[in-house]
């Protein structure tokens, strides 16, 4: 005897969705299973519409209850989803995109919250929790291989209930998450539980590398910020690539209020300067390093005006990020050949914001580095600064907190002129800044003090390459045991130490 005969009840399907693509069509086809239809207020006006028919919240629990969402948190309704012998067989349920409505910045706190629905995901979970008896849908992409197994063969195997289950709980995790999100956290400490939402905003071409597949997706939830503000006001889309150039570019220029250009290429500072006006400070910036900022990611803290755009067109770069372009400066740069311009409103970094990277079977997460200093950095030799020292210092020191460790960073002015970076060896980084530096010095900013700072503690090795190489200032963590052989060694080489007390390794 077939399952069908044997069975002494008809079949029974829930049908709670905000997203009705296909649910009229997925309701007839139920009916024509001999399923019976319980559908709330929303999801039963569509099928009302459509004269397919259902039955009421009042005849499965034999008494009156409202039909609307909150009806079905009903006991005796979950009961029949979730109880040791459901009278429920099948559960259809999906929620509104809550991220439409977190990201639209009209919306109060209390609107949003009103688009939260309380009883959808509680009834996906007691589905999911019973998948053995009761099918759980959540995607109408799958109602169609639903029903054609429910027509071939009046049942479905348990390894698909279980399949269908698992992406059940993740769509309903994935919604809790969302919530979490907007209305944010912050921790005292590292939180025991991280869950991270995420919503697919674009498929990339590929990821680091052809045979890679890539996507960017966003915090769900989360205002637009970061990178998700961004907005491609001109060429084809960004590659992986270029979003990570960004973040190191823009983190970069942001964190300065004068003029500032920042030239990343494989997420490490090419060049950047500082000047009076944008045109000089992207002018420096490029030539502190050409063949690296040679179609290179450029962020800048001002709107790019035709004067800065004038140099731009000149030069190859394939991306531009800024507040703003002018109109004058959009028409010159779109004349260029694979060039993209992004323009970011926003800083990257969000308070309370975890820094997570995945490794084999985890992932590590840690509090993002966001303070440049740990309070007032405190001269550690007979000799302080320069004012012109001390602002290349700073120019230098922030590159260095965005390049990788071990890291060296030679300033002339406010022009970054030596980059040694991702080096196992620190007075390999120092080396290689140097060496760098002293291709470029005689024609940038002649007459202006030569600096370097490191992201690690420097030893009298250190500070003696450096002033070998024609250093006068540097600025470093300290806070190690060559703490006092430095600044003896400072000392007799005449050269300025500024201790930060804060280093910044980044790997």
């Amino acid at each position: 005897m077939s399952p069908r005969k044997e069975r002494d009840r008809p079949r029974v399907a829930l049908l709670h969705v905000a997203d009705r693509t296909g649910i009229v069509e997925f309701a007839h086809s139920l009916l024509d299973l001999g399923f019976e239809l319980v559908a709330t207020g929303p999801t039963a006006t569509a099928l009302r519409q459509a004269e397919a028919r259902h039955i009421s919240l009042s005849e499965l629990t034999g008494e009156r209850l409202p039909a609307d969402a909150l009806g079905m948190l009903h006991p005796k309704i979950v009961a029949a989803i979730a109880g040791e012998k459901p009278t429920i067989d099948l559960v259809a349920v999906n929620f509104y995109p809550l991220a439409q409505a977190t990201a639209d910045t009209s919306l109060s706190l209390e609107e949003v919250l009103t688009y939260v629905d309380p009883v959808g995901p509680t009834l996906l979970r007691a589905a999911a929790r019973n998948f053995k008896q009761v099918i759980p849908l959540c995607d109408p992409d799958d109602y169609q291989q639903a029903v054609e197994t429910l027509k071939a063969y009046d049942r479905m195997l348990p390894d698909r209930r279980q399949t269908l289950a698992a992406k059940a709980f993740h769509y309903a995790a994935y919604y809790d998450s969302t919530v979490a999100q907007y209305l944010g956290g912050k921790w005292d400490k590292l939180p025991d539980e991280v869950v991270v939402a995420l919503k697919k905003s674009s498929d990339l071409r590929y990821g680091e590398n052809p045979h890679q597949n890539g996507a960017f997706y966003v915090l769900s939830g989360a205002r637009p910020w970061g990178l998700n503000a961004a907005q491609l006001v001109f060429g084809r889309p960004l590659v992986y690539g270029h979003y990570l150039d960004l973040e190191t570019a823009w983190e970069l220029v942001t964190a300065f209020r004068e003029p500032a250009c920042a030239i990343v290429k494989h997420a490490v500072p090419a060049g950047f300067a500082t000047a009076e006006d944008l045109a000089k400070a992207a002018s420096r910036a490029y030539a502190g390093d050409p063949r690296g900022c040679f179609r290179g990611t450029a962020a800048v803290n001002r709107e790019v005006d035709e004067e800065a755009a004038s140099f731009f067109a000149e030069e190859f770069v394939s991306c531009i990020a800024a507040p703003e372009f002018s109109p004058k400066a959009l028409r010159l740069l779109k004349t260029k050949k694979d060039i993209r311009l992004v323009t970011l409103p926003s800083t990257l970094i969000a308070p309370s914001e975890l820094d997570l990277r995945a490794v084999a079977g985890g992932m590590l997460v840690q509090e993002v580095d966001q303070r440049p200093f740990m309070g007032e950095p405190k001269s550690a030799a007979k000799r302080p600064p320069t004012e012109r020292e001390a602002a290349g210092l700073v120019v230098a020191w922030h590159t260095a907190m965005h390049a990788r460790t071990h890291a060296a960073v030679i300033a002339r002015g406010t022009s970054i002129i030596g980059v040694g970076s991702g080096q196992t060896s620190r007075l390999d980084a120092v080396r290689l800044a140097l060496v760098k530096s002293q291709e470029r010095h005689p024609i940038l900013a002649a007459g202006e003090p030569l600096v370097m700072a490191s992201d690690g503690a420097l030893t009298s090795e250190h500070v003696h390459a450096a002033a070998d190489g024609g250093v006068t200032a540097i600025m470093h963590p300290g806070g190690a045991s060559g703490d006092k052989d430095a600044a003896e060694a400072c000392d007799r080489r005449g050269i300025s130490l500024v201790a930060t007390g804060v280093r910044h390794f980044r790997h």
